[in-house]
């Protein structure tokens, strides 16, 4: 072997042994170390590196695509967290739960076509018609805006909260969770539909910075050494604020669905913990590849919808509108 493919195959080793530490991560509690959950965080890069080396290798020297190949082929089950295999399709029974993080809105809302981009938003809503709507990192200066947009809902506005909910259906009793961020929270409303009574969390759970793509590598190298500082910090915080949302829920006398901005990605003990008690709507009838987060990073996906075992998921879809630096998801149920 020339010591050029030598070189390749021992980078070939070390992405493999950071893949396998990427499906560690959801087994290790970030309080007790941050070291895996790190790798989970980076796990859709990981799979496209590894992807990279089996194509390098078939047309080079096919038996070392072996390494990468088996290691992918072991993680089946976690890629089909990052990835739908299920079929589009149209639904008309049930009623549907949008979550959006709208953070991003705020720069449009404020600029000098502000009447556009409320009007597109207002389109959006419109011709999506979803039944409720969870908002996070809703600002106070938007909810005039968001009033104009949401005509005909009800809703669960708390002024000194980022998450909200608009609701079409009657809103029949609600209440918060309030962290010590206060951007940072969770609103839940019971509604009833079809002499059926759920209980709908929107939650908004401690934020990652998320490192801009440039090509200055100074940059790079200084948004990378604050994401590693900062993410096991917001790691540990997250999984007691779901551990809070959870024991909240555990005492729900109806059927339940949490969604909302995670903030962690599917290959992360966070998401571990969650999926063992409700059932993620993207693995039920996702479609193509998941990502929420608008990033040049693939596979970003940080926004779920969780629901009882016992709630029939009907459908779910990660929505396309450019106002936010989050796509909008929404599940229908029944």
């Amino acid at each position: 072997m020339s010591w050029s493919k030598k070189l390749i195959y021992g980078l070939n080793i070390v992405a493999v042994i950071c893949l396998i530490f990427a499906y560690v991560s959801p087994y290790v509690n970030p309080a007790r170390t941050w070291f895996f959950a790190f790798f989970g965080l980076g796990y859709p890069l990981l799979i496209v590196t590894n992807l990279c080396f089996v194509i390098i290798w078939i047309f080079t020297k096919p038996k070392y695509a072996m390494l990468s190949l088996i290691t992918l082929v072991v993680g089946y089950i976690p890629l089909q967290r990052a990835v739908g295999f299920n079929k589009t399709k149209t639904v008309e029974e049930g009623f549907s739960v949008m979550s959006y993080n709208i953070g991003g809105t705020y720069h449009h809302f404020s600029a000098k076509d502000k009447k556009n981009k409320v009007q597109e938003f207002k389109e959006f809503i419109r011709d999506v018609s979803p039944d409720i709507v969870c908002l996070q990192e809703r600002r106070e200066l938007l909810i005039p805006i968001l009033d104009e947009i949401f005509i005909g809902y009800n809703t669960h506005l708390d002024r000194d909260m980022k998450t909200c909910i608009y609701s079409k259906l009657p809103i029949e009793n609600h209440g918060k969770i309030q962290f010590e961020s206060k951007f940072h929270s969770a609103t839940w409303v019971d509604v009833m539909h079809d002499s059926m009574m759920y209980r709908i969390y929107g939650i908004h759970l401690s934020s990652n910075k998320v490192p801009n793509m440039t090509d200055n590598i100074n940059e790079i190298i200084d948004e990378s050494v604050y994401v590693l500082d900062e993410y096991s910090i917001h790691a540990i915080k997250r999984v007691e604020q779901i551990e809070h949302i959870m024991s909240h829920a555990e005492q729900s006398p109806n059927p339940v669905i949490i969604t909302g901005d995670y903030n962690d990605m599917p290959q992360s003990y966070l998401y571990r913990k969650v999926s063992q008690h409700y059932c993620d709507a993207f693995i039920e009838h996702g479609s193509g590849l998941g990502k929420t987060q608008k990033t040049n990073l693939p596979g970003l996906r940080i926004d779920y919808a969780f629901a009882d075992k016992d709630i029939n998921i009907l459908n779910h879809k990660i929505l396309k509108i450019k106002l936010s630096d989050h796509s909008p998801i929404i599940t229908t149920v029944r």
